[in-house]
């Protein structure tokens, strides 16, 4: 899809508000109109369907969308704006949508050019109004929920991973406790040998960019592995051509945990991977 800027998403408008008051097809639209509000009808078309705010009829004609309307019927133009950068940044999740938690001049800064002008013609770049300030939080918003999304996937990569070692490892099928609730402070149930039926508790890290990552443990997860009569962490490197596996006790991760001072406690601790490269080694799977 072309980059987004004032001009393409005026133009996506603009055909919303044609197809609302015409029946079109797609192909009719596009062998009939060759450019719809100074952009090519091709690109409007596009962005319009990137962003669902069109659907078709039995007979093909292009219809705008709930969205689509909410988008067209914005009463001005800085509203109107705002709603694109919203949908777009809802549902295309761009690379820059992630400065939107560390607040305006990270997005200002790293967003490019065509969004930061289509920030500045919403009159978002600026100002601290209520409405101003809504719409930032709205992106803050949509931003956490995109990174809570992504660490989940990354996370059950490697949840299935230890579920198919543990599998090759045991010959017993472990149990998948994290997909049932994240409220037990472990992720795998397995047991110790497959001569040991005893269970084995077993919290899984992932890592998407090798051993330069972080790791975060809670507290509950660390007290889960101090209660548990047998527990590991799994620590899965996924950077790697082959995934890496680094099984870590408990014994060895207490090395690096804070303790309770005064009237404080502490509720999360990051460890790099890093601090465990020398037991990552290729896993057959």
């Amino acid at each position: 899809m072309t980059s987004l800027t004032p001009g393409l998403a005026l133009s996506a408008l603009d055909l919303l508000r044609l197809l609302h008051r015409n029946a079109l097809t797609a192909s009719g639209l596009l062998s009939g109109l060759k450019r719809v509000g100074g952009m090519p009808s091709a690109e409007a078309l596009s962005l319009s369907q990137t962003l669902n705010w069109l659907e078709v009829d039995r007979d093909g004609v292009l219809h705008p969308t709930p969205s689509g309307q909410r988008a067209c019927s914005q009463s001005d133009y800085r509203l109107a704006l705002r709603q694109v950068l919203l949908d777009y940044a809802d549902i295309v999740a761009p690379d820059w949508l992630q400065n939107a938690t560390y607040g305006r001049s990270r997005v200002l800064a790293f967003a490019g050019l065509g969004i930061a002008q289509i920030l500045v013609e919403a009159e978002v770049a600026t100002g601290t109004s209520d409405d101003v300030v809504e719409f930032w939080d709205v992106l803050a918003s949509l931003a956490r929920g995109y990174r809570d999304d992504r660490l989940l996937a990354i996370g059950r990569r490697g949840e299935r991973l230890t579920l198919a070692h543990e599998e090759a490892r045991t010959g017993a099928s472990p149990k998948w406790v994290a997909l049932d609730s994240n409220q037990d402070g472990y992720d795998v149930l397995s047991v110790k040998t497959a001569d040991d039926p005893a269970p084995l508790s077993i919290e899984v890290k992932t890592s998407t960019v090798g051993t330069t990552g972080s790791m975060y443990i809670t507290r509950k997860e660390w007290d889960q592995a101090l209660d548990s009569p047998n527990h590991a962490f799994h620590l899965w490197n996924l950077k790697a051509s082959s995934p890496q596996l680094a099984v870590v006790e408990v014994a060895e991760m207490a090395r690096h945990m804070p303790g309770d001072a005064g009237a404080g406690d502490w509720r999360e601790v990051r460890v790099p991977f890093g601090t465990f490269t020398s037991l990552f080694s290729a896993v057959p799977l």
